[in-house]
């Protein structure tokens, strides 16, 4: 037989067992978050025609975009994000807005990034989005579930920035550089990343005057409070981007009332999101203390549906990467320890008490304990330390003595304590040791 040597394209990556449990338990927050939120789920197929994803990221992003080119002459593409797929469902669905649509999506996406530290070449997107709506109330919700989320999840040094992109056409008029939104906000969005000298130089290779990158620079530089950033705008730009202003404002407002606390957000006019689509307000997630690059962006996007249908249907969302909310988790020690879902390890004496055993086990899991059975009896120190490694919280022991007084043991793994109990009640006591574990 010829050796095929076992091998993985760089930026993907298997997920083993521990690490599905922990994905597992992610996944199921973020969903709950989301239903608690209204928002239904929806999947779309992980390949598109190549055309339905094009012209809507960007030159930069969509040099990213997997082509697949068929022998019957049609190019489909794997998905890049959730978004551009929802736009297609809801332009083939449009019953689906009445009036308004609240879904959210957990599937895989492919970009052909380098890879690193939170990037891969496929990865899960969580996203939610709501379909129909211009009222900046929508906005504010999202903003409201990203914050839940990352308190839920244990981060404290984080921080949501907000921008709208109509104060970004405002500092572009302002900077009168023409139609150059689009490599402005390509540009600044790398600020973080490649600092403000690179970023300058940037944008001088796009043909903008110094004169007109020191007015870029004398809005994406504005900080402070809430209000503090909103009023310096007001004064910058504030005849040309008074709505964009405007709409800061109103979603402050809406999270005030919701109870967002104040010092988890701050207005960013440097914050720019690369994607074309976007079209009023835009906000990402970075965790101050993981170094690990934005863990969830979106926006409002009023305009990518329209594309589709020749009528522009109000959208706004974001995305949940959750490799990278993994791997912040796993940096800053929030993951709990999740080895195994097994509960309960049936562990028969010997292979003549095998079916008595397979009987016990099937008490146990219509019982609703998670359960398998150690087949091949030997020794208890294999088949304790099989728990052990797997960590399997208790071991039912099925031995002849204990048996033939009506009895089973029952061992806790982590105590290494060994209680007997009645077979009539061996269940209760089971479950009456999970609870406290």
């Amino acid at each position: 037989m010829e050796f095929i040597k076992p091998r993985i394209y760089s930026g993907l990556r298997d997920r083993l067992p521990e690490q599905m449990n922990y994905r597992g338990l992610v996944v199921s927050k973020l969903q709950a978050l989301f239903e608690r939120y209204g928002f239904e789920p929806l999947e779309t197929p992980a390949m598109e025609f190549y055309d339905i994803l094009t012209g809507k990221y960007g030159e930069e992003a969509e040099n990213l975009i997997y082509r697949l080119d068929y022998k019957d002459g049609k190019t489909l593409a794997l998905r890049y994000d959730l978004t551009v797929p929802l736009s297609r469902v809801i332009a083939m669905n449009s019953e689906l807005v009445r009036p308004i649509f609240k879904r959210y999506q957990i599937q895989q996406v492919w970009r052909g990034e380098r890879p690193q530290r939170g990037r891969y070449r496929e990865f899960t997107q969580c996203d939610i989005d709501a379909i129909g709506s211009k009222s900046m109330l929508q906005d504010a919700e999202i903003i409201a579930a990203i914050y839940e989320m990352m308190i839920s999840f244990g981060f404290h040094q984080f921080e949501i920035l907000i921008n709208n992109r109509k104060i970004l056409d405002g500092m572009v008029k302002y900077a009168e550089v023409g139609d150059k939104l689009k490599e402005i906000c390509r540009s600044i969005d790398k600020l973080e990343k490649i600092g403000q000298e690179k970023v300058r130089q940037e944008l001088a290779k796009s043909d903008i005057s110094d004169q007109a990158i020191k007015k870029i620079f004398s809005i994406v530089e504005i900080e402070g409070h809430h209000e503090a950033v909103l009023s310096d705008l007001e004064k910058a730009i504030g005849g040309i981007a008074q709505e964009g202003v405007n709409e800061l404002r109103e979603i402050r407002s809406y999270l005030s009332e919701l109870g967002i606390d104040e010092g988890y957000y701050r207005f960013d006019p440097a914050l720019a999101r690369g994607l074309d689509y976007y079209t009023g307000p835009v906000f990402e997630v970075v965790i101050k203390d993981a170094s690990i690059g934005s863990v969830v962006g979106g926006g409002r996007w009023d305009t990518l549906i329209g594309q589709y249908t020749g009528k522009h249907i109000p959208a706004v969302g974001t995305s949940f990467g959750l490799e990278r909310l993994i791997d912040s988790m796993e940096k800053l020690n929030l993951l709990p320890q999740i080895t195994t879902k097994t509960q309960v390890l049936v562990v028969p004496f010997n292979t003549e008490l095998i079916p008595q055993s397979l009987r016990f086990l099937a008490q146990l899991r219509s019982a609703g304990v998670n359960s398998e059975i150690y087949g091949e009896p030997k020794s208890f120190r294999q088949t304790f330390g099989y728990a052990n490694r797997k960590g399997i919280p208790l071991a039912l022991v099925i031995a002849p003595d204990e048996l033939s007084n009506g009895q089973l043991a029952i061992r806790n793994m982590r105590t290494r304590e060994q209680e007997v109990c009645s077979i009539d009640c061996f269940i209760d006591n089971i479950q009456a040791i999970l609870s406290k574990i």
